[in-house]
């Protein structure tokens, strides 16, 4: 669709945009020149303050000079001297020569000749002439008889110049100071500096191009000036003298403006002008602007009229007025009430099809009260399923390590998850199954399979299931196991198939992870009893805390046990959590240094692998790398200990004598000579047990070993490990392990 109005807006308003556009253009180029201008004139300013400055320097330091010499020269003054009457051309050389070195050390000044009044000589660097005789003559005699103060001069000097034998007149430009030397007869020194010095000062000041300087005398002539059109000794005129400064030491007046003009200098002229003009560009721009938003606002109106016959507009229309709110937001805001109703509508249909289809999938499976089995079947006709008397497959499918899942994707969990549903509904589709999938809880997905009668579909089943395994297994950066449960015929086996399914799937703990488990592995598999393996985790903890490396060959044998027979993952995490509390009870016995090991690091350790690990292997293999870190550092404490080589010579010889019915902390002290109450002591301090009950547990210990291993009656064992009577040993032995040593060796035997 063409926007045709919108190109009418556009040529409507574009004139005008570009009118008071070029007008705000006009208005800041003249604002600028303007601040130019006021900068130039700043700068000028600056200028020729800094030029009168300088010639003010330049000319005073001559003056200082001048009085100086007069004061200080000897030779200047002997010239001056009457008293060298008689012997004249000698203090006239001198003082010839001390004229020229001063000009020789004052580049600046182009000429000095002294004047004496009584014999009327005039005495350069180079001749000593009669004032008759002096091309300078008339500027002597007219500052002989000036009446008024001397100051510095421009003037001409005409110089008489011999060329092939002809007379010329050469003319030069200076500016001349007299200073008195001898008050008596006033005579007097005379200093000419050359006008193009000065004009030399101002060029280096300048840029020629742009800007000229006039030096003015006080009478208005010219000096010296930077432009070439200018006259000497003439009014100055051309050019816009922008700044001028007069000198307070010479009455000069320095002068200086901009070479720069024309159609910049006219319009900078007629500031004012411009800037009303601009105004009045801006005032007719506006008023058109008006003008165009009058003429294209009835489509406006048209569409507003159209909007109030609408249902709601007249409440609509109340709020309008109230809020003062424009014509185009009351717009907009109709067509977005009207779109967000419609897009609520939409969202509410699609989230009330997705909670519907979540509860009636969930309500089959027993998880939520649902409406019947033939509603069940009313509800997958509307969702595109056909329940067939082929029946259905539930199939759980569980993240594995999802502690470790949830850590590692904390941000991106949900978005994985839907991924992995999308998988799982695209392989199965692939294959020809109609499948259903929802998430049932954080960790676990529930697919049915929806079966159609081909030959071989469930072994097709259980290869879709792999299939799904392998992909997450190659693409995605954690695992998956599936639990298949048993075909469900009719709707209503539905939830046994899923309760299967479901105890299917926690055998992994066994089992292992990233794998399929069917019914079948499930069933050949002989269940765990857990009572069977509390005689390992007591003899475990005990030997454990007793720090004999013993200890990893009961807990080698329960972890072989475990691995024969089949435990969810519930009573695996049941089990460990035994063995933890049988290790926290015996380890604080120990003495604080040694139970702060166990308490501060093993304990916590322990807790956080079981609940990251869900294997077998990973949680016995964590749980033997704690101990084994922990056990190390508690012997590393009991060997700096000065008691430690006794102690340890104590329990060998447990070890060599526990045979002996009479072994006792009495016979120890026979033995080793110590007191009895000490031998206790230490020994519960090394070991966190009693003396009694080490030997007691070592004792029962050689007699298991025994029981599996011989034939020897009980009776005859009992006496082996140091029992004399049989019964007093079946009672400890049944004590000890909660069997007597006949139900021990049976259960042995069947194994």
């Amino acid at each position: 669709m063409k926007n045709n109005w919108f190109h009418k807006l556009l040529v409507s308003y574009l004139p005008a945009f570009v009118i008071i556009c070029l007008s705000m253009l006009l208005m800041s180029y003249l604002s600028l020149m303007e601040m130019s201008k006021k900068s130039t004139e700043q700068a000028h300013t600056a200028l020729v303050q800094n030029v009168n400055k300088l010639i003010d320097q330049r000319l005073e330091s001559v003056n200082s000079l001048m009085n100086y010499e007069i004061k200080n020269n000897v030779a200047i003054n002997n010239f001056y001297d009457d008293a060298f009457n008689s012997d004249r051309y000698y203090t006239d050389v001198q003082a010839a020569v001390a004229v020229k070195k001063l000009l020789n050390d004052n580049p600046f000044i182009e000429s000095i000749y002294l004047f004496r009044v009584p014999d009327q000589m005039v005495l350069s660097p180079s001749r000593l002439v009669n004032l008759d005789q002096f091309d300078d003559k008339g500027y002597i005699g007219a500052t002989l008889n000036s009446r008024t103060a001397y100051s510095w001069k421009p003037r001409t000097v005409k110089t008489s110049v011999e060329a092939n034998g002809n007379a010329d007149i050469a003319e030069r430009r200076v500016v001349s100071l007299a200073k008195n030397t001898n008050l008596k007869n006033y005579s007097f020194m005379i200093v000419n500096v050359n006008i193009n010095q000065v004009s030399e000062l101002l060029y280096s000041m300048i840029d020629k191009d742009t800007t000229f300087i006039h030096l003015i005398d006080p009478e208005g002539k010219v000096i010296v000036s930077t432009d070439p059109s200018q006259q000497y000794n003439s009014s100055p005129s051309g050019g816009k003298i922008i700044a001028s400064a007069k000198s307070a030491y010479t009455g000069w007046l320095v002068s200086s403006g901009s070479k720069v003009g024309g159609i910049v200098a006219f319009v900078s002229s007629l500031f004012y002008l411009w800037m009303v003009l601009s105004f009045m560009i801006m005032l007719a721009g506006l008023i058109w602007i008006i003008y165009v938003s009058r003429r294209n606002y009835r489509p406006i109106k048209t569409i507003m009229e159209r909007i109030s016959v609408l249902p709601g507009s007249k409440e609509t229309e109340t709020k309008r007025s109230n809020a003062d709110i424009d014509e185009f937001q009351y717009i907009e805001t109709t067509i977005d009430s009207l779109m967000q109703e419609s897009s609520s509508l939409q969202e509410k249909y699609k989230e009330t099809s997705l909670f519907r289809k979540k509860h009636i999938l969930l309500s089959m499976l027993g998880l939520e009260q649902g409406n019947g089995i033939t509603k069940w079947e009313e509800e997958l006709k509307l969702l595109g399923l056909r329940w067939t008397k082929h029946g259905a497959v539930a199939v759980i499918v569980e993240i594995d390590q999802y502690s470790r899942f949830i850590k590692e994707y904390k941000n991106d969990h949900h978005l994985l998850k839907f991924v992995l549903s999308n998988v799982a509904r695209e392989v199965a589709e692939s294959k020809g199954f109609s499948v259903w999938s929802e998430w049932i809880d954080q960790s676990r997905m529930v697919i049915l399979y929806f079966l159609a009668g081909n030959e071989g579909e469930e072994n097709a089943l259980k290869d879709n299931c792999e299939l799904l395994r392998d992909w997450v297994a190659q693409n995605l950066d954690f695992t998956i196991t599936i639990g298949i449960g048993p075909l469900a015929q009719h709707i209503e086996q539905i939830q046994s198939s899923f309760r299967k399914a479901a105890v299917i799937v926690g055998y992994k703990s066994s089992l292992g992870i990233n794998q399929v488990i069917m019914a079948a592995q499930v069933i050949n598999r002989p269940k765990g009893e857990l009572f069977k393996q509390l005689q390992c985790i007591r003899s475990t903890s005990q030997l454990f805390r007793a720090g004999d490396s013993q200890w990893e060959l009961h807990f080698q044998e329960m972890y072989e046990d475990l691995k024969l027979q089949l435990y969810a993952y519930d009573d695996l995490t049941s089990l460990m959590q035994v063995l933890i509390s049988h290790l926290q009870k015996e380890l604080s016995e120990l003495p604080e240094e040694l139970y702060a090991i166990w308490r501060d690091e093993a304990y916590q350790n322990l807790i956080k692998e079981l609940e990251q690990n869900e294997t077998l292997d990973e949680i016995f293999a964590a749980f033997k790398a704690i101990m084994q870190n922990s056990l190390l550092k508690m012997n590393e404490i009991r060997e700096n200990k000065t008691s430690h080589q006794m102690v340890m010579n104590i329990k060998q010889y447990i070890t060599d004598n526990f045979q002996n019915p009479d072994l006792s902390l009495t016979h120890l002290n026979e033995a080793f000579g110590l007191n009895a109450k000490y031998l206790s002591r230490l020994f519960r301090e090394s070991f966190g047990v009693k003396f009694l009950e080490y030997v007691t547990s070592y004792r029962i210990e050689k007699a298991q070993q025994l029981l599996v291993e011989t034939d020897k009656t009980i009776q005859d064992i009992g006496q082996e490990v140091g029992y004399e009577q049989s019964l007093t040993f079946i009672r400890v032995f049944k004590k000890q392990t909660g069997e007597t040593p006949g139900q021990y060796r049976k259960m042995k035997m069947n194994k």
